[in-house]
């Protein structure tokens, strides 16, 4: 004879379906609060083989391949409920089947699973996750001779489907007639893909007493079978599952951090956020951070920017507050979860500004405009940089770095037009045709050091986007400039894009990184 001992694994309980068997003191049903807070692993561990006593067999739970079933009967079953025994046998099993109560004994012989499912979501901005607690439930109205079940959560994302995502506690009992299988899992919305549709999924294997077969896999309310298989013999295998339903996480994006200095804030494209916006950062909805914005990039689409670029920021400025009353270094807005960053940094390390306005008030044709000596001393600065905002970011995130587009004129270049008394007198009254060559150069030079400290990272995710050209024909003086001149009522919007500019600029990002 067959142990009748019962056993029960870890957070499992005994729990009775309501309407499905008499009332019976039903304890506490079992809630797994253990969930999982360390970083995402969507590859839990299978529970392993389950001993059916007596069959000979070792089947592993969650690992049969799964598909939409329909319900199904043997013939002469077709009026039973659920999981049930086949009518022409039960009746004749004597002793060896035993009903769970007294008196109102029911006049059919079945099992029923239930699946239940909370599931909430935490918008914080640094802990964005859905968590979902579930119960899977088996009660019978009969003692089986054994049974065991487990359930779990499958991804059913789009290009996600069928992944294990968690595995609850199982359950395994001997001639007994109940139990229940608990989970519980958060879903990190920043650090995984998936997750956006999920399926609770509950697999039992039901050992029928001695000289009783199953019958039926008849419908259950609220679940779909993915498997019924056993009809016909005394040990079912049965997987039923809720059916696909939405976690409440938005689609996955590139969550977008844009960092560096006024070519990437935004100055020259007045007006200027305010809010939490310190206004000496003169940020902009212009700049070319909030025109990629939506755009799709390695499948996904870049997300509304996270702006901390700020006018007149130098690289210490990447590593200390610039505005330590109202913000952070900029750095610190780079985060785990971050998977796209573009920078501008540098020209203020070269002098840019200081140079240009002693070109316009004076006569700067007597020397580069930057040495050896600064453009190398500012490449191993930048290197470092780069690799330290990767460090922080998502393994699989990218870092943008951009040069600085050429705004003056290029005097040895047709495409130009060149300043004039008529259309550009006050750049025609300052800047000499030598000046604006050894701008030029100098802005040339500055390209190719930023395209150097990129390619010293050795990062193949650290990515360079030259925009050194992206004005030309298009450059102060032009009859349609895509960058502001002097500008005598507002000094600081001078030799920046203008709102056409950080557009130019978004559409050589398009056009090199392959943004849809």
């Amino acid at each position: 004879m067959r142990s009748h001992r019962l056993w029960l694994a870890a957070g499992t309980v005994l729990a009775v379906l309501a309407g499905t068997t008499p009332a019976l003191a039903a304890p506490a049903e079992p809630r797994d609060t253990r969930i999982r807070q360390e970083a995402f692993d969507p590859r839990p561990a299978r529970p392993g083989p389950v001993e059916i006593p007596g069959k000979g067999v070792r089947p592993a739970p969650f690992t049969t391949p799964l598909k939409p079933s329909r319900a199904t009967t043997l013939p002469g079953s077709e009026k039973t409920k659920a999981n049930a025994l086949a009518p022409d046998r039960a009746g004749a099993a004597g002793p060896s089947l035993r009903r769970v109560g007294g008196a109102g004994e029911p006049s059919q012989f079945f099992c029923e699973e239930q699946i239940s499912q909370s599931t909430s979501v935490n918008a914080d901005a640094d802990n964005y996750s859905a968590t979902t607690q579930y119960v899977g439930r088996l009660g019978c109205n009969f003692y089986l001779d054994y049974a065991y079940g487990v359930a779990g959560i499958f991804d059913r994302s789009p290009s996600w489907d069928g992944d294990l995502l968690h595995v609850g506690t199982p359950f395994e009992f001997y001639q007994s007639y109940a139990g229940a299988s608990a989970g519980g899992l958060r879903i990190p919305g920043d650090y995984y893909d998936g997750g956006r549709q999920i399926e609770v999924v509950f697999e039992v294997y039901l050992l029928a007493p001695y000289g009783v077969r199953w019958g039926a896999c008849n419908p259950l309310p609220g679940l779909r079978y993915l498997l019924c298989d056993g009809l016909g013999t005394d040990l079912l295998h049965v997987v039923v599952g809720t059916g696909p339903f939405n976690t409440g996480l938005n689609p996955p994006v590139h969550r977008y951090t844009a960092l560096g200095d006024s070519y990437s804030s935004g100055t020259g494209a007045y007006p200027y956020l305010g809010g939490a916006n310190p206004a000496s950062c003169r940020r902009s909805n212009a700049t070319y951070s909030f025109d990629i914005a939506g755009d799709g990039f390695q499948g996904l689409p870049i997300d509304r920017p996270n702006l901390k670029a700020c006018h007149a920021a130098r690289i210490n400025d990447i590593y200390q507050a610039q505005n330590p009353v109202s913000e952070s270094a900029q750095i610190e807005y780079v985060k785990p979860y971050t998977r796209f960053a573009t920078i501008t940094i540098g020209g203020n390390d070269l002098g840019f500004g200081p140079k240009l306005r002693n070109c316009a008030l004076s006569d700067c044709s007597g020397a580069p405009l930057v040495t050896p000596a600064e453009l190398s001393a500012t490449q191993s600065r930048l290197t470092g940089v780069y690799r330290d905002i990767r460090s922080r970011m998502r393994a699989d995130g990218y870092l943008v770095v951009l040069s600085y587009p050429a705004f003056l004129p290029n005097p040895d270049d047709p495409a130009d037009p060149q300043p004039s008394v008529s259309r550009c007198p006050a750049t025609n009254s300052q800047i000499t045709s030598a000046e604006l060559r050894l701008i030029y150069q100098g802005t040339a030079q500055a390209r190719d050091m930023i395209a150097n400290a990129v390619a010293a990272t050795g990062d193949p995710r650290v990515l360079f986007v030259d925009v050194f050209d992206a004005f030309r024909a298009h450059r102060v003086c032009s009859s349609d400039p895509w960058s502001n001149g002097v500008e005598a009522l507002d000094p600081e919007d001078s030799f920046h894009p203008n709102a056409r500019g950080y557009q130019a600029v978004g559409d050589r990002l398009r056009s090199a990184l392959g943004l849809t």
